[in-house]
């Protein structure tokens, strides 16, 4: 009896899962938006060792690859705010459909391209892409999924994003630089062409007067005929929204500017505990390690085990709770960097290394670990907490563009001073960074597990100690009118 419920279930939610999976990278179907902007990220690993190499098919300077990591980056920043204009004007639909075409051009470029010059407008079309889809996916994904499998689409938005990184670093060393463009092309034709049949989100619709189109749409989406009960749900949420929009001001008042400097506060963190840097060189980090295995392979096996420790952290987050996994994961890329960061000086002071080359490769694995388990999932789940629900556009457009703005300082300056002044040097930065964050998780982040959102906005508009623990009375009341 319990397979059969089971079986029911799969084949109503089928729809929701087809929309989401096409959207994002079904593992049946193998396409997806988050996959295909990812792997433009993770392309970089396999391929500038190659184009830095003496065989190479285009021949560039360090500087020169620097650029190509750090342009995608950089060009990130502009995808929220072309998203910010799309997504209300023209619809989700249309601007996922938008975001996924300069990363088609970026790769066919890259396939055809001869100069350095084309690589780099290559690289800052995949940027548009990878802005854009980060702060539009979210948002269509919540709004066609149903209570009951919400949260377990959520958890795709990472996990598929692991997914093109892994597949850029297992492709690449096996294929020629241009035919690894070719086959990183397949991810977003792919989407594109299966996104064409999906449908509108009915929050869009209905906002737009839309009322039959977005019945229509969402008896697709939930195999039912009588969904009258969600559509008024849906249209007393959209009479909210438009009712009480948030603008930057509104980021600015007590509770809120908490909020936002604890967020810009981990977007910084993300990026400046190395985990950016290690992913996009990690073939030429490894190369720099004598443990007995080539560099193409200890990356793969880096790529599985964020793969599959992405897959798990979803479940962990809401066990552990979100501080201690974060306090877990920052001490750990602390340590981590620093122990990888000891063996380069060791190396550059000339000391005999050769039977230790197995404890950098095996820190970075466990880096990777505590990195994914934690910095990587929990500031997005605490992006959507701390936040009313009329600023968390602006929160989210914001977060992405300040986290890419350090994230470009890290990306271009790691080669220059691992150049410059040693590898050791670069890794040590992380490590201090990171030792610094702890202390800025430790008093100001707070712990959320298991609370309801009006508590959450209620304690950060009241509250001054981390517990946020401390309201009552009518002190609440003014609270929760302040923050709604």
């Amino acid at each position: 009896m319990g397979m059969w419920e089971n079986v029911k279930d799969f084949r109503k939610y089928s729809n929701q899962y087809l929309a989401a999976f096409t959207g994002k990278l079904s593992l049946v179907l193998s396409t997806l938006l988050m996959l295909s902007v990812a792997a433009s990220y993770g392309w970089t690993s396999p391929t500038l060792p190659l184009l830095l190499g003496d065989d190479s098919p285009l021949p560039i300077t360090p500087d020169e690859s620097s650029w190509i990591v750090s342009i995608l980056v950089l060009t990130s920043i502009a995808g929220p705010v072309a998203s910010a204009w799309l997504i209300d004007g023209f619809g989700r639909k249309i601007t996922l459909l938008l975001a996924v075409l300069p990363s088609i051009v970026g790769w066919i470029l890259i396939g055809v391209g001869e100069s350095i010059t084309v690589v780099y407008i290559s690289r800052a079309l995949s940027g548009i892409s990878y802005g854009m889809a980060y702060s539009s996916m979210p948002l269509y994904l919540g709004e066609i999924a149903s209570d009951r499998i919400r949260g377990s689409i959520g958890t795709l938005l990472t996990v598929m994003a692991k997914s093109g990184i892994f597949l850029e670093y297992v492709i690449g060393p096996y294929v020629e630089y241009r035919t690894l463009a070719w086959i990183s092309l397949a991810f977003p034709t792919t989407f594109f062409a299966l996104f064409l049949w999906l449908p509108e989100s009915p929050y869009y619709l209905l906002s737009k007067q839309r009322s039959e189109q977005a019945e229509k749409n969402l008896r697709w989406l939930r195999r039912a005929s009588d969904v009258q009960d969600e559509l008024k749900m849906m249209q007393a949420a959209v009479e909210r929204s438009q009712k009480n929009r948030g603008t930057f001001r509104d980021l600015l008042t007590r509770g809120n500017r908490r909020s936002l400097v604890i967020i810009l506060g981990l977007g910084a963190l993300q990026q400046l505990c190395g985990s950016q840097a290690i992913i996009a060189y990690s073939q030429q980090i490894f190369d720099q390690v004598n443990s007995g295995l080539q560099a193409h392979e200890s990356s793969i096996i880096m790529a599985v085990i964020q793969l599959v420790t992405a897959a798990l952290s979803s479940s962990i987050v809401d066990r552990v709770g979100r501080r201690p996994l974060l306090l877990i994961s920052t001490v750990g890329c602390a340590v981590g960097t620093f122990i990888v960061g000891l063996y380069f000086f060791l190396v550059q002071q000339e000391v005999d290394v050769e039977g230790i080359g197995w404890i950098p490769l095996a820190v970075i694995m466990i880096y990777i670990v505590f990195y994914t388990v934690g910095l990587a999932t929990v500031p997005f789940a605490i992006l959507g907490e701390i936040f009313p629900t009329n600023v968390k556009a602006v929160a989210a457009a914001i977060y992405t563009m300040f986290a890419g703005s350090v994230g470009f300082g890290v990306s271009k300056l790691y080669q220059l001073i691992s150049d410059e002044a040693g590898t050791y040097v670069s890794f040590w930065i992380f490590a201090a960074c990171s030792a610094a964050f702890v202390v800025f998780v430790f008093a100001l982040v707070p712990e959320t597990k298991g609370k309801p959102l009006d508590q959450i906005l209620i304690e950060m508009h009241t509250s001054t100690t981390r517990s946020l623990n401390c309201c009552s009375g009518s002190k609440t009341k003014q609270a929760l009118q302040h923050a709604a």
